[in-house]
């Protein structure tokens, strides 16, 4: 069974994290943005609406807008929470050192 909710530490949201987070967020969400516009790019010279462009260059962009969308943002929240939690680890280590 669960713990009665009374006994659960209270969350305080430190706004230093929160606004990191909120950074991460926003940098994520504009680059799936930039991703689906690369995408509409590419189907647009694929299907002849931008006539001096060859046809390749729109399959490039719709791969590169579609890693765009869906690789670099995992990445990019990846590598965020490793930062998060090395940073963690390293202040439950400092306060253990402090208190020997």
């Amino acid at each position: 069974m669960s713990e009665p909710i009374d006994d659960q530490p209270e969350y305080i949201p430190d706004p230093v994290k929160e606004k990191q987070a909120k950074a991460v967020h926003f940098t994520v969400s504009m680059i799936r943005l930039l991703g689906v516009v690369l995408v509409m790019l590419g189907l647009a010279i694929v299907l002849d609406r931008l006539p001096p462009v060859p046809g390749p260059a729109g399959y490039v962009l719709i791969f590169l807008g579609l890693a765009q969308m869906w690789v670099a943002p995992v990445w990019i929240i990846r590598k965020y929470i490793r930062a998060r939690v090395a940073e963690e680890e390293m202040a439950k280590a400092a306060e253990s050192a402090d208190k020997l």
